[in-house]
């Protein structure tokens, strides 16, 4: 017994019909409408972040809350803190010029 292949002669169903008209006439345009877009949208957002990161109600888990408050910071720019510098060694082992200190 044969087995025929499928009949895959007619329109590819995956395929879009119709192309999407471009949003903008070029990337600058394109990039001035994100940003307006950003500006009305984002104290929104920030809003519900905030609500699931900080709130004492809030049910959402740990992890939950502790990726929409490092989104905040992404948000707004947040350096993340450098690390502080170790202490100073103490006075016997730090490099001196050779001499005996005075006791």
């Amino acid at each position: 017994m044969v087995i025929k292949p499928p009949d895959r002669s007619g329109p590819r169903e995956h395929a879009p019909r119709i192309v999407p008209t471009p949003s903008s006439a070029s990337a600058p345009d394109g990039v001035e409408r994100a940003r307006i877009r950003a500006r009305r949208y984002l104290p929104d957002a920030v809003d519900f972040l905030a609500a699931i990161a900080f709130a004492p109600d809030s049910e959402a888990a740990l992890h939950t809350r502790m990726l929409a408050a490092k989104e905040i910071v992404s948000i707004a720019g947040g350096v993340p803190q450098l690390s502080p510098s170790p202490p100073p060694a103490p006075a016997h082992e730090r490099p001196g010029d050779g001499r005996e200190a005075d006791a």
